[in-house]
């Protein structure tokens, strides 16, 4: 993971001196380097190390331009190479030769090779772990302008690792690294400022989140919205944040659509629209789908929504509608006991929706929902869009009670007390309540954890 930040690191700053390389610069690149460029020669490296610029990715012929550049006195390369060796990637995994690269490199002066030294004093990565020297090389790193060095005294004085615990040193060498554009810092800077060791200053972590965003690290937006839901940052200029949030959610940013859906709903620097809020949850509900997320919280936010009361039919409808879409897409069996559960409990619910709770439950059931399982148990039991049938019911919630529902269960100990689809029978009944008591009991206890 180290080898792959760095690189990314490095070829980051290699790209930002340049554009991104095309075919011809390459060519051009070329004809330097065959010429002695040691510049070209790197930069021919850097090509076939990221198969840009036309080319394939191909390590041993990247290692062989560097090396070329290297053996010139090159630092940039030395260090590059160093990382080749270090990771074995197009050659033999070898961190002490990497030691040696980094140590040329860094004694013509090249930041980034300090760092890449104390890393390896730290992590005992080709030498014997040595805190005190990585401290030692960092500094030195730092001071030569390794921003990746500056972060990283700025946490080791944050958390008082091999140095003195001291927060002002630690936002010092923050304050340096985000002052020469370092977006990483500066969402550390926002993350400082909001704690309560710096005394909850959140007017100035707002600030270096923003900054962090607008230079590209989309990581840095949420905690602006969260900032703003807590309602503890009563100075802050809302109508602006909110302006802000507004040209990433239009830009397609999920997190910026979820969070301008909130600040509608809370009326946090614009109106109440409880419209607009349920557009753009769907715009990030969709952005999440489409990328595979695992978790998908608009979706939760839709079904609040449309329970909330605060949207019209007509607008409810388009909610379902796109629940259902959703649903199939995905086949997302939470999604189905949800949609399920939305026609069972419909103001007014007719036949036909009761049909559709049944039909949505079942398919969740038939993926191993519990709530599944119990809902169309409920239908049942109670002659919702079919014909009543208790013992059914009963079977139904059975399967969700001996998967750890726990309403399941308590339903069951009633089924069994008041002979309900089954025999009666009190000591099961009992036994039935018992578990859904002890099943709240180790709930409450691992929320507490």
């Amino acid at each position: 993971m180290k080898y792959i930040i760095c690189l990314s690191l490095l070829f980051c700053n290699f790209l930002c001196s340049a554009q991104q390389p095309t075919p011809e610069q390459v060519a051009h690149d070329k004809a330097r380097a065959a010429k002695g460029d040691t510049a070209a020669m790197y930069h021919m490296g850097m090509y076939y190390c990221y198969g840009v610029g036309g080319v394939q990715q191909n390590y041993v012929t990247a290692r062989t331009w560097l090396q070329k550049a290297s053996d010139k006195g090159h630092p940039r390369s030395m260090l590059q190479l160093g990382m080749i060796y270090e990771d074995g990637k197009g050659v033999k995994k070898d961190p002490a030769k990497a030691l040696v690269l980094f140590r040329k490199a860094a004694k013509k002066g090249e930041a980034d090779a300090m760092n890449e030294i104390g890393i390896a004093y730290q992590e005992g990565i080709g030498v014997k772990k040595n805190i005190p020297e990585a401290i030692k090389n960092y500094k030195q790193a730092a001071e030569a302008g390794s921003t990746e060095a500056m972060n990283t005294l700025a946490l080791c004085y944050a958390k008082g690792n091999g140095v003195p615990k001291d927060i002002t040193l630690a936002l010092q060498w923050l304050q340096k690294a985000a002052d020469k554009g370092d977006v990483m810092a500066m969402d550390d800077l926002g993350f400082f400022y909001s704690s309560p060791e710096l005394g909850n200053d959140c007017i100035k972590a707002l600030d270096w989140y923003m900054k962090a965003r607008d230079l590209g690290d989309s990581a840095s937006l949420p905690p602006v919205g969260e900032i703003c839901l807590d309602g503890k940052c009563k100075d802050a200029d809302f109508k602006k944040i909110a302006q802000w949030m507004k040209k990433y959610a239009d830009a397609g940013d999920g997190d910026a659509c979820f969070f301008l859906a909130e600040f509608y709903t809370e009326n946090i620097g614009v109106e109440h629209n409880y419209v607009k809020a349920m557009n753009l949850l769907m715009k990030d509900a969709d952005i999440l789908v489409n990328n595979h997320a695992k978790e998908n919280e608009a979706v939760d936010e839709l079904f609040s929504l449309y329970d909330s009361g605060n949207l019209g039919e007509d607008d409810q409808d388009k909610i379902l509608k796109w629940l259902e879409a959703t649903a199939d897409k995905t086949n997302d069996a939470d999604m189905m006991e949800g949609i399920g559960y939305i026609y069972t409990n419909r103001e007014h619910a007719t036949r036909q929706d009761y049909a559709n709770a049944l039909r949505w439950s079942t398919r969740s059931a038939d993926k191993g929902n519990p709530t599944g399982y119990y809902n169309v148990g409920y239908l049942y039991a109670n002659g919702l869009g079919v014909k009543k049938d208790e013992a059914k019911g009963f079977e139904w919630i059975m399967k969700a009670a001996e998967k750890g529902d726990r309403v399941a269960m308590r339903t069951i100990g009633d089924f069994y007390e008041k002979g309900k689809g089954v025999a009666p029978d009190h000591n099961k009944a009992a036994e039935w309540h018992a578990k859904a008591k002890a099943g709240e009991k180790e709930s409450d206890g691992k929320r507490e954890e």
